[in-house]
């Protein structure tokens, strides 16, 4: 079956089962960061950002994603939004093992993108939903908003306010 995506930026044309997971499609296409864990969806190893959201790319039969966007994390570490995560996770002692990156980052990504100035509450909610044993969840919520602290400066200087 051809399937035609957006596919980290570029139109692509993706040849494969309808039934076969998204994920072992993106590894077929040389996009390691999709990493194989427990193939349930839980993990998170294998998030993608699917039309701009954090998905499960293991649980996800690629014929459901004709003409979508599909964001890998060696795509979006290339953007701005992506920096200012990482010197958020970088100010708070953040070292990932590899095996959580997709999750944490992806999905840090889609709560700034909905949230301005997230709550306790929603900083909770994130550490519950990609929890690993390489960071503790107080040092990742403070990450989170050490990178909320990165993207306001970053706007901030962008509009010419700071």
């Amino acid at each position: 079956m051809k399937i035609p995506v957006l596919l980290n930026g570029e139109k692509k044309i993706l040849d494969a089962k309808a039934d076969e997971s998204l994920r072992d499609v993106l590894r077929k296409e040389g996009l390691l960061s999709v990493k194989e864990g427990c193939g349930k969806g839980k993990c998170g190893s294998c998030t993608v950002l699917l039309d701009d959201k954090p998905v499960p790319s293991c649980i996800i039969p690629v014929g459901i994603v004709r003409n979508a966007s599909i964001e890998t994390l060696e795509f979006f570490l290339m953007t701005k939004d992506a920096e200012d995560i990482i010197t958020g996770f970088k100010q708070a002692g953040i070292n990932m093992c590899g095996f959580c990156n997709s999750s944490r980052i992806l999905s840090t990504y889609a709560l700034l993108k909905k949230v301005y100035r997230p709550s306790n509450e929603d900083l909770e909610k994130l550490a519950d939903c990609t929890n690993c044993n390489c960071t503790d969840k107080k040092t990742f919520m403070n990450g989170v908003m050490y990178a909320t602290a990165a993207k306001h400066d970053r706007e901030g200087r962008k509009n010419g306010i700071v």
